[in-house]
């Protein structure tokens, strides 16, 4: 299918994008007539006429206040698959959900349970992410039957989500490749600990918040260097800001980095670093309008998938 006739569907379909949100700010959305690009496997072809299949891996922090992601995911899915139909046939995703650790869904329909085809299996993926982590506040990676109330403090693992997204998710060999991370704070990254609340190195205090032992596994560098080696491109939905004093959505558990740190490693540089969707050539958006309603993450998620179909990450 030539990505010229597609564009013309995804951007009238797409939402008017608000600041910091307009992948298009950083390289260009439309089709290269002239230029040819390698494939994943080395081989060139012509960006014009696109053969490329689909693969998109969602990873969401699926802590208690990220509910409203998962419910608009829920509602809005089926319109992600149709549109990742339309671009090429059988669009595989998958799902990484994280808090102080992580977990690879399995309950999908391939590739051992990794990959969806479908908005229906999504869809209860969704669900069940929601009833079994989020309302109980629980890690991922402990299994449904671990502790709740374990998230010591208001940071997440996404580092570690990120990098098990590249490096354990099946990519297809001439796959378009996308991760949408959605998170509402920034990360620790090793040898940090997201167990630990008060930065002592000990992980035993059992009043609340209750410590535990989630030690961060990966730096941001080997995050965005296995996304990089994966030709992955990864737009991210954050808070540009911190919330306010009374805000409704503000973590009241302790923090490891100063509330003017949220947008770091995705809007704004993380200890110097430039932010992960600058460094795998992709973008962020403001999650905050996600929560609001006035920024769509379907039609977004449609925009940016369209924009890497057959056009790799400029590295």
């Amino acid at each position: 299918m030539r990505r010229s006739l597609v564009l013309l569907w995804a951007f009238a379909a797409c939402a008017a994008c608000g600041p910091n949100s307009d992948p298009s700010d950083q390289h260009d959305a439309g089709p290269h007539q002239d230029a040819t690009f390698p494939r994943l496997d080395g081989a060139p072809y012509d960006a014009g006429v696109c053969e490329d299949v689909v693969d998109v891996v969602f990873v969401l922090d699926v802590s208690s206040s990220m509910d409203f992601v998962l419910d608009k995911l829920d509602a809005e899915i089926d319109s992600v698959v149709t549109a990742a139909a339309a671009l090429a046939p059988e669009p595989h995703f998958g799902l990484i959900a994280f808090v102080d650790n992580f977990k690879l869904d399995d309950s999908g329909p391939l590739g051992g349970g990794a990959i969806h085809t479908a908005d229906d299996t999504l869809k209860t993926a969704f669900q069940y992410y929601k009833a079994t982590y989020t309302t109980p506040n629980r890690n991922p990676g402990d299994g449904p039957t671990g502790p709740t109330t374990q998230n010591p403090i208001c940071e997440e693992n996404s580092v570690d989500a990120l990098y098990a997204a590249a490096t354990t998710f099946p990519w297809r060999e001439t796959a378009s490749r996308v991760v949408i991370l959605v998170t509402d704070d920034t990360f620790l990254e090793r040898p940090d600990n997201c167990g630990d609340r008060d930065g002592d190195g000990l992980t035993d205090k059992t009043d609340f918040p209750r410590e535990g032992d989630y030690p961060a596994l990966r730096t941001m560098a080997e995050a965005v260097d296995a996304l990089r080696a994966q030709r992955t491109r990864v737009f991210s939905f954050t808070r540009l800001q911190p919330p306010g004093p009374f805000s409704l959505t503000k973590c009241s558990t302790g923090r490891r980095l100063p509330w003017a740190s949220v947008s770091d490693g995705w809007s704004t540089p993380y200890q110097g670093q430039q932010p992960i969707p600058a460094r795998t050539d992709g973008a962020n958006f403001d999650v905050e309008q996600v929560r609001a309603g006035t920024l769509s993450l379907s039609t977004t998620i449609n925009q940016v998938v369209l924009q890497s179909y057959c056009n790799p990450p400029i590295l």
